[in-house]
């Protein structure tokens, strides 16, 4: 297959997939939004609520490095197809539950469908782009997860106020449920195999072939750029976790009551993660990934250390268009580097550690943020998160090493063999 006919098979896949992350998104606004003042309603205290978010993270812990092999081995499609199935019963779970053992349940489905769907899906994207086209196609899967999440928030609330929260919330993850089953059939059908074709592993003589031979592929993830990148990831992971599970109720509390105006105060900023991050994500291709990801944390540790000073809702709005902006460039480059810095034959694991170690930052900040809002005060997570920011900026400056996008020619083994034909 020439080089034209590989990019519009690649290009077709990627369309096909970012479909089928649409979908599967609906639900993600919804409880960012509600889960905790659904929680709440059902009497989970701050330290419960912050375990609601805690235990998802915990389940792409405990699979995501496991699954990442395993992706390496027997290819990324079984798993896309498995997450998808996994966030369908998740929110049948979610549209059962009447207690917060319920809630419970279906964030445990959830944590398996997404340790699952994303892990296949960064492989995927890594498997079809080109290092110098890299941060603008994880961007067009980015940017489609925050889309799914404003069309299904809209849809959800539409719903409750129709029919009240409480119906109105089960209504709308039955709705999600049937959408989701519609992801999976459309996954089966139009997403191929993307992971390059194993070579046979040289043997002499019927001998076995050592395990130093083996984890030649890996020997990458070893090295201080990758390592370096993880405990960044693992810093700055924990920091926006410490405040997930307060920041609705904070706002609730101390700007305005509704959930719709704080919902209407983020749209903004939705808007921009549902359409700049294939835009923005070039940058990092161009200009290389330190610069955008440094940014980022830098504007983000100002903006948590603004929110327990503001009393209005615009300020907040124009905190959240900065923020957003810096991360729609950001978040694609970091994902990109993962590729850049793995080989192509060991990028299932290679996203594999780099997501189960954001998910370990998940499990640690909601639970340590919602016993510091209960025990030092409201304000004191946006603090230490604020510091924890800065310092991840400070260590991509002046500790990050990464190399520059190469162009085509310098990955010839990522585009050769490869079982979907691209």
């Amino acid at each position: 297959m020439d080089d034209a006919s590989a990019g519009a098979r690649a290009q077709a896949i990627i369309r096909d997939m970012r479909l089928v992350v649409f979908l599967l998104s609906l639900p993600f606004g919804m409880l960012w939004f509600m889960l905790p003042v659904v929680g709440r309603d059902m009497g989970a205290s701050a330290l419960e609520i912050g375990g609601l978010y805690s235990v998802f993270s915990l389940m792409t812990v405990l699979l995501r490095p496991v699954v990442g092999r395993a992706i390496d081995r027997f290819g990324r499609r079984p798993f896309f197809l498995a997450g998808a199935a996994s966030y369908a019963v998740g929110n049948l779970a979610y549209a059962a539950a009447t207690n917060v053992a319920g809630l419970y349940a279906a964030r445990i489905a959830q944590g398996v469908g997404s340790g699952l769907t994303w892990l296949a899906a960064y492989s995927m994207v890594a498997d079809l782009a080109g290092s110098l086209e890299r941060g603008g196609r994880f961007g067009q899967i980015d940017e489609m997860a925050s889309r799914g999440g404003i069309v299904g928030l809209a849809a959800a609330f539409a719903l409750m106020g129709y029919l009240g929260e409480s119906a109105g919330w089960s209504a709308s993850f039955y709705l999600f449920t049937a959408v989701g089953l519609l992801a999976l059939a459309i996954a089966a059908r139009r997403v191929p195999e993307t992971a390059p074709a194993r070579r046979a592993a040289p043997q002499t003589a019927g001998q076995p072939v050592p395990w130093s031979q083996r984890w030649q592929k890996y020997r990458s993830l070893f090295h201080a750029s990758f390592a370096t990148l993880m405990g960044i990831v693992l810093l700055t992971a924990s920091a926006y976790a410490l405040t997930s599970p307060i920041l609705i109720l904070f706002l609730r509390d101390h700007i305005t009551s509704s959930v719709v105006h704080i919902a209407l105060a983020f749209a903004p900023s939705a808007l921009i993660y549902a359409f700049l991050p294939s835009r923005l994500g070039k940058i990092s291709d161009r200009f290389g990934r330190r610069l955008p990801m440094g940014i980022a944390l830098t504007v983000g540790g100002l903006v948590s250390l603004a929110i327990p000073h503001l009393r209005s809702i615009w300020p907040l709005i124009m905190l959240w268009i900065a923020e957003s902006v810096c991360f729609a460039g950001a978040t694609p480059a970091e994902e990109a580097l993962v590729a850049d810095l793995s080989a192509p034959d060991a990028r299932g694991l290679a996203y594999g550690i780099y997501t189960g170690t954001y998910s370990l930052g998940s499990v640690i900040g909601p639970l340590l943020g919602g016993w510091v809002y209960e025990r030092y005060g409201e304000a004191t997570p946006f603090f230490i998160a604020a510091g924890m920011l800065w310092l991840g900026a400070a260590l991509i400056f002046r500790v990050l090493k990464v190399p520059a996008p190469a162009g085509p020619a310098a990955e010839p083994a990522a585009a050769e063999g490869n079982k979907a034909g691209v």
